[in-house]
């Protein structure tokens, strides 16, 4: 099933929603997360962004039904690409991370239903264009509902998002900030939590929208 995800995926957009699996209060979730977004449309035709993120992750209980997400980059890119072509690549990020909340909305038996709020940003080194300064940062917002099953061997999850990815480009200083295409906000996304061991579990997603990306993370419980 994890090869028919990667195979048959048409795209995905913004970073992973995390899944269904909540830790407990005082409990923590520590995992390693990749993302990869093939194309993220701005707005007013001025291009698209493909980006890498690589994340450290750290979900922990507050209480039964509420969640705090941290994740730290260790090693994340983005490409800005110009409409007509050409662009600039932020191969060396200085730090990025993110943080978010997830909360238990419902659950009977093995249907859980979670809604979460995230925030990503990637903050690269200045790049030197055309003899300018030119610094460029990712910011990803959004927010989502999915809902679970849990069939034991596997928990296969859809759901919805809400998202706003914004490039911001500073050059020599000069801020502009170009914002995600409308159109592309609003996605349908579906993904799975396969268990590994009692502890540990592979998470697998893709939003289904046009693009191209995927999102995978391996987890444990503490």
């Amino acid at each position: 099933m994890v090869f028919f995800f990667l195979i048959v995926l048409r795209s995905a957009f913004a970073s992973p929603a995390c899944g269904t699996q909540l830790p407990l209060k005082k409990e923590m979730f520590l995992g390693l997360q990749h993302s990869f977004i093939k194309r993220q449309n701005l707005s007013n035709d001025l291009g698209y962004i493909e980006s890498h993120q690589n994340y450290f992750s750290l979900s922990y209980g507050l209480t039964d039904w509420l969640v705090l997400d941290l994740k730290a980059s260790l090693y994340s890119s983005f490409r800005y690409h110009l409409s007509g072509g050409g662009g600039i690549k932020y191969e060396d990020p200085l730090w990025g991370g993110g943080y978010g909340f997830r909360v238990k909305a419902y659950e009977y038996g093995p249907i859980k239903s979670v809604v979460g709020f995230q925030h990503f940003s990637i903050h690269p080194r200045t790049v030197h264009v055309a003899g300018e300064k030119v610094q460029g940062i990712l910011e990803d917002w959004q927010g989502s509902a999915l809902f679970s099953y849990d069939m034991k061997r596997l928990s296969p999850y859809i759901g919805f998002r809400y998202m706003m990815m914004d490039y911001i480009r500073l050059v020599n200083k000069d801020r502009k900030m170009i914002k995600s295409e409308k159109g592309s906000r609003p996605g349908f996304l579906s993904g799975m939590d396969i268990p590994l061991s009692q502890k540990t579990w592979l998470n697998v997603e893709v939003d289904w929208q046009d693009g191209g990306a995927v999102a995978a993370g391996v987890y444990c419980r503490f």
